[in-house]
């Protein structure tokens, strides 16, 4: 009868690296959601104008020097002149034919559209602003959406904070799964690290490998996390532009040069919490003693 050699097959690499990207991947989505909707924040912010009504004696000139010297406060994102023209034709596509009869007889006032910067998008800062500009002799009226800003504002401070709470939450469980994958890696080698460790390796000659083997792991992960990421934000909106134009909209906020920190960032940590998980791991195992191996 002939002897048949018994090979123990080698660890697969599969788990240990979709760990890695599944960490990756939930870090990723978060990282992407939270700039987007800091980017939207922003935009629907500076999209809150004051108003800016004169008298009927001001002239076209007087606006648009007016205007100058607005665009040039540090608090100013954009301005934008309203023509009596243009009042109109905006007032017109807003109500019905009846209501414009009665406004066509009306003589409608110069206006100035002043957009201020994200930061600067409060109520209790453009109050003042309003305050102030109402005491210049022409200007008639100033009107901003407080209502609108102040629910705007607090709907933005509400999804702050879940993102902030989830993220918190995430990064947790993301050190708790990779800690995971690592131990059991380890566990998988548990007999040759002891084998290594009886004939008289040092300690740094054993982790050193399991150290390497991990950051290749995470290395690998990363494209393959950074891949479904891609396909979720930007490839399926694609393909079904009609159904998902929320989320297409979401991806415009966007900014290339953010999402490319954030993978850095992401990558940095995936590829830190891998090396330090495997050699935590592996220096719990070389104390082990070799009874409990079993």
């Amino acid at each position: 009868m002939e002897d048949k050699s018994i090979k123990r097959k080698k660890p697969s690499a599969v788990p240990g690296i979709l760990s890695l990207a599944s960490v990756m991947f939930i870090l990723g989505i978060l990282g992407t959601s939270i700039l987007g909707f800091k980017e939207m924040g922003k935009f629907w912010l500076e999209n809150s104008s004051i108003d800016v009504y004169f008298q009927d004696n001001i002239d076209e000139n007087f606006v648009k020097k007016f205007q100058k010297e607005m665009s040039k406060k540090t608090w100013v994102n954009k301005t934008q002149f309203v023509s009596r023209e243009q009042g109109m034709k905006e007032m017109g596509d807003k109500y019905d034919p009846d209501f414009m009869n009665y406004v066509e007889s009306v003589t409608l006032p110069l206006s100035l559209e002043i957009y201020p910067k994200a930061e600067y998008a409060n109520t209790a800062f453009l109050s003042d602003i309003t305050h102030y500009l109402k005491k210049n002799p022409a200007v008639e009226d100033v009107v901003f959406q407080k209502n609108w800003l102040d629910a705007m504002t607090e709907n933005i401070r509400k999804i702050q904070f879940a993102i902030g709470s989830l993220a918190l939450i995430l990064i947790v469980i993301s050190m708790i799964l990779i800690q995971s994958s690592v131990r059991l890696g380890i566990f998988a080698n548990r007999l040759t690290i002891k084998s290594m460790q009886l004939v008289g390796a040092t300690n740094s000659f054993i982790i050193l490998p399991f150290i390497k083997k991990f950051i290749g792991y995470a290395l690998i992960a990363t494209p393959v996390a950074g891949l479904a990421i891609f396909a979720i934000f930007w490839g399926i909106p694609t393909i079904w532009n009609n159904e998902l134009q929320l989320l297409k909209s979401f991806t415009e906020h966007l900014k290339i040069e953010q999402l490319i920190i954030l993978s850095l960032a992401i990558t940095i940590f995936g590829v830190s919490l891998a090396a330090f998980g495997s050699w935590y791991s592996t220096r719990k195992f070389l104390k082990t003693k070799i009874e409990n191996l079993y």
